[in-house]
């Protein structure tokens, strides 16, 4: 999860990053916290896409140049997804709240039971970004993010989960890492390969042609049920039946 804390009070800042580092910790999500003093700044960095896929912003309202509620504004010119919470000594902005989505307001000093309840609504809205499978890879367990799953196969009695980011090889077998992954955009192809049907780009005869230009093969024995299967999500998606 990736969190803006957007407020030129250090103290404020200060203890509204413990509490978020406190929630994380709780729900066993990762979590990068970035903390501007402005929110010019903020908007300077945004614009140059030097932060980019923020989920979460915590905007104090009341800050030297552009205000909180004016940088939610400008946000929401390209992002209409980010989750914006403001932070402030004053409820009297609660109507401007919705003119830009605000989820929640937290008046200062911010209760941390508060702060997980406006959390908990934004895990809820990015759950899905949120969830992960947990593997045993030399030695260390890590966590691979539904999310980022391309397409995982089975060689050698190792399982390498291929994600957009790395290729991770464990020997948890195929069976049980099906088992743990969302069956909705998830489709076992053939009897070594699931494959996330998001970034399936195109399918030839015999193969899903993935968005990066691998391969994964279809089974024979039941090629028209499989390409039933991908067709069926895709008509689903374009309808809003899943995301």
């Amino acid at each position: 999860m990736n969190i803006v804390i957007c407020d030129d009070t250090e103290k404020d800042s200060n203890l509204l990053r413990l509490f978020i580092e406190r929630y994380l910790e709780e729900i066993d999500c990762i979590g990068k916290i970035s903390v501007y003093k402005s929110g010019d700044a903020f908007l300077s960095d945004f614009a140059a896409k030097k932060v980019s896929d923020v989920q979460i912003i915590f905007l104090d309202i009341y800050m030297p140049g552009t205000n909180g509620i004016d940088t939610a504004k400008k946000i929401r010119e390209t992002d209409k997804k980010m989750a914006v919470v403001f932070t402030t000594t004053s409820s009297k902005h609660g109507l401007d709240g919705f003119s830009v989505d605000a989820l929640q307001y937290l008046v200062k000093p911010v209760d941390y039971a508060e702060l997980s309840n406006a959390l908990d609504k934004c895990a809820e809205k990015f759950a899905d970004s949120l969830r992960f499978i947990k593997v045993l890879s030399d030695r260390l367990t890590v966590r691979a993010y539904l999310k980022d799953i391309m397409y995982i196969e089975c060689l050698g009695g190792a399982s390498y989960i291929h994600t957009v980011y790395e290729t991770i090889k464990t020997f948890v077998p195929l069976s049980e890492l099906e088992e743990q992954l969302e069956s909705g955009a998830f489709l076992k192809t053939h009897r070594s390969f699931i494959v996330n049907m998001r970034y399936v780009k195109k399918f030839a005869e015999n193969d899903f042609i993935l968005t990066n230009g691998a391969l994964v093969p279809i089974r024979q024995n039941d090629k028209l049920n499989v390409k039933q299967a991908y067709t069926d999500y895709v008509f689903a998606w374009t309808r809003g039946v899943r995301s």
